[in-house]
Order: structure tokens, then sequence, then C-alpha cells
């Protein structure tokens, strides 16, 4: 699970405004988990990439990774760890993003959640604002959720950007072998393409990645330990 913050200037810039617009026009299409080598697929992952990363440091991309069997094991009721995925990690991992900046930086905050059933079925996109918006009063934080809404797939870049990195975050943590499958192989390749680019290699590092397994908390662990790993495994196509 992944969210991604972009400062409202930027997403307003003609560079987000163009790729919206192509994406609302059915213009272009990411879809990673299909994803087996498309030369155009590949063009526009590749376009899109290099422009977020020249823009890198003003965004901030944090990662809960979770094991589900676990949680589902762990004996609880269904509807409880039901709240515990489609509840209380979303809410936990957006204020994440928006904490703990300085006394006099004040942030006024629109959420988008991409649509699904779960999230609507729980009304998400109205019980988050209300969660973090006492948040922010209860531990003295600076940021205001002024808007939270469910988006579907197909109309906001910025939706499909999360749904892009969190592909990589995957194939990289996995790091299967490219003998596994045409589409592992070309999912590899690519990432390892796009790491060759200083500014996205910084950007994927910058990554703060949250992993839980039964403990209090969630424990923060390096991602760039994961992509270092990955690349070790792939140092013939990297040099």
């Amino acid at each position: 699970m992944g969210g991604l913050s972009i400062p409202e200037s930027l997403y307003a810039s003609d560079k987000f405004i163009v790729w919206n617009q192509k994406l609302r026009d059915h213009e272009v299409k990411f879809h990673w988990v299909g994803y087996t080598g498309d030369l155009k697929v590949k063009e526009n992952i590749t376009k899109l990439m290099n422009m977020v990363s020249k823009h890198h440091k003003l965004l901030k991309f944090n990662i809960i990774s979770y094991d589900y069997y676990m949680l589902t094991d762990s004996g609880r009721p269904e509807s409880v760890v039901s709240q515990i995925v489609y509840s209380k990690f979303p809410e936990r991992l957006i204020y994440g993003l928006l904490r703990r900046y300085g006394r006099d930086i004040h942030i006024d905050a629109r959420v988008c959640i991409e649509h699904s059933t779960e999230y609507k079925d729980i009304g998400l996109n109205e019980t988050i604002k209300e969660q973090l918006n006492v948040q922010s009063i209860y531990r003295g934080e600076q940021f205001n959720v002024s808007s939270s809404s469910l988006i579907p797939k197909g109309q906001e870049i910025g939706i499909e950007l999360t749904d892009l990195l969190l592909g990589f975050v995957r194939t990289i943590i996995l790091n299967e072998p490219d003998s596994k499958s045409k589409a592992v192989s070309a999912k590899n390749s690519l990432i390892v393409e796009l790491l060759k680019n200083r500014e996205f290699y910084s950007f994927l590092e910058s990554f703060r990645l949250f992993e839980w397994s039964r403990s209090r908390e969630l424990h923060e662990s390096s991602f760039g330990d994961y992509i270092q790993v990955f690349l070790s495994n792939h140092h013939d196509k990297f040099v």
C-alpha cells in the first residue's frame, strides 16, 4: 500500500495537466501488472518517470508492506482484519505524509484515494478526513485535510503514478529472476533501465518503507537496501 504527496502548485502545472488530459483521453495506459515489454507502454512509463524524477525533491512516497495471510491467520474476526487493512493502514500512510512539518508551515491537503468496493463500503473518503483532522489537532500538527475523494482509475495521473510506483516497489522487493517469465524479465529490465537515471535512482532511494508483521508498531526499513540487492542480481544490465 502506498501514498504519494505532490505539491498543489506542481500538480496544477502544465507538466501534470498534459498527462492528466492524455489519461482521460485514453491516449496513455500504465498497467504494470500486465506489462510484458510493450514498446508504447514502455515509452509512456519512461517519459512519465523522467518528468517526475526532475521534481523528485518536491515529492514524498511512503509504503506499508504487510502480510495479508499473517493477518487472516491471526484468529481475529474478518471485520477486524478489514478494519486494519482498509481503514487503519490508509490512515497511518497518509498521516505519515502530512506530519512533522515546521510550526510555521501550514498544510492544506486534498486526499485522493483510488476507488475500490472495499473503500466505498466503509466510506473511507469520509472517515479518513475526520480521523486525520482529529489526529492533527490532538498531536499538534500543522495540517488540515480539506477534502477526501475516491477516484476511479483513468481520471487522475496522481493515482496512476502511485499505482505504478507501487508496482516498481513490489518488483524490486520480490526480486524474481528473469527466467521466471517474459513478464518478470520485461519488468526487471525496464526498472534497471530507469535506475540508470540518477534522478530516478535518488527518487526511489527517498521512499520510506514501513513493514508490519504482528508487531506493536510499523517498522521502518531501508528501501535503498532493497534497490541495492535488486541491482546486484541484475548488475550486467545496469553497468
